[in-house]
């Protein structure tokens, strides 16, 4: 009886504590519940947006860097349409100009102590047939068969070979590296060469197109038979992610 008595009291106890504190238990709990659910919104937010602000910013990338070729392959096209023009206005029996190139990719060096010599995933560059290279619209060197690979030999390479015109006069000369410089030999002596001029190529050779810019005089020298030039190029290349090749000049 006794039992029973304090098992009926202890019962009463509960239903009044559930009458007078359920409500403010139930309140605690449902506010660590809203508490819960909003952190978990909340990261779940952050998480979406910074995958978002990623994915985004991956394909933003991708974006900059498809527009950044193809602005460079315009620059390529337009400068050596530029000077074209020029020629055209000159002599208005200038040819049919269609240049064509293609992007290449370096993918290695040949050997690790030469800077001068690429691999090139590139492999449509017949034997015995030199392709002109270039980078941000300046020539950069030639593109050869090398064992049925496209190996690119830059600029100050004694490889490296081209035919260009100098200053506004259109003297020619060809273009070779020697111990890292770039110079142009086999100019007449009678010609008028000043510091500063411009070199471009010719297009006689075939390799490259004419009126691509290569750099501007900064030395001349006199020789018995011939003057030679040294040339500052435009652009200097250190490790080039992408070259553009002359496909047709």
């Amino acid at each position: 009886m006794k039992n029973k008595l304090i098992f009926i009291l202890i019962l009463f106890f509960l239903i009044f504590i559930s009458f007078y504190y359920g409500g403010l238990i139930k309140k605690n709990i449902l506010f660590v519940n809203d508490v819960v659910i909003e952190k978990f919104y909340g990261i779940k937010d952050f998480i979406s947006e910074e995958f978002s602000k990623h994915f985004n910013q991956a394909e933003q990338i991708e974006k900059l860097k498809a527009r950044n070729r193809e602005l460079e392959y315009m620059a390529v096209l337009t400068t050596s349409f530029a000077n074209q023009l020029n020629r055209i206005l000159e002599d208005k029996n200038s040819t049919k100009y269609l240049p064509q190139v293609s992007l290449t990719r370096a993918i290695s060096y040949v050997r690790l102590n030469d800077y001068k010599r690429l691999w090139l995933d590139f492999a449509r560059v017949p034997p015995d047939k030199n392709k002109g290279l270039i980078y941000q619209g300046y020539t950069a060197g030639i593109a050869i068969n090398k064992n049925d690979r496209a190996m690119a030999i830059l600029q100050g390479d004694e490889k490296c070979v081209f035919a260009v015109y100098i200053g506004k006069d259109k003297i020619p000369g060809l273009l070779q590296g020697e111990n890292g410089k770039i110079i142009v030999n086999f100019i007449s002596k009678s010609a008028k060469i000043h510091i500063g001029d411009e070199i471009l190529t010719s297009g006689l050779d075939n390799i490259f197109f004419s009126d691509i810019p290569v750099g501007k005089v900064i030395e001349i020298n006199n020789g018995e038979i011939y003057k030679s030039v040294i040339v500052k190029p435009y652009v200097k290349i250190n490790i080039p992610a992408y070259l553009y090749i002359v496909d047709s000049a």
